[in-house]
């Protein structure tokens, strides 16, 4: 619950800077924050609906890597 509060936190002084001018931002900048905020959202989605499956990707990921490659 308190990363939705820091969000909007986050978004209010985004919105904040963007009516004042203190700091121009490029449109990658713009870009790059939003795309941020949605990825914070969706593993926060994941984290509170799909949590066994993320688990079980992040294990499946982590056993991988623990694996030595091995070239044919």
């Amino acid at each position: 619950m308190k990363i939705f509060i820091y969000l909007i936190i986050i978004i209010l002084i985004y919105f904040y800077n963007l009516q004042k001018n203190i700091y121009i931002l490029t449109r990658n900048q713009h870009i790059y924050f939003w795309a941020t905020i949605f990825i914070i959202l969706i593993i926060c989605y994941l984290m509170k609906y799909h949590k066994y499956h993320l688990y079980k990707f992040l294990h499946n990921l982590n056993s991988v890597h623990q694996k030595p490659y091995v070239h044919k």
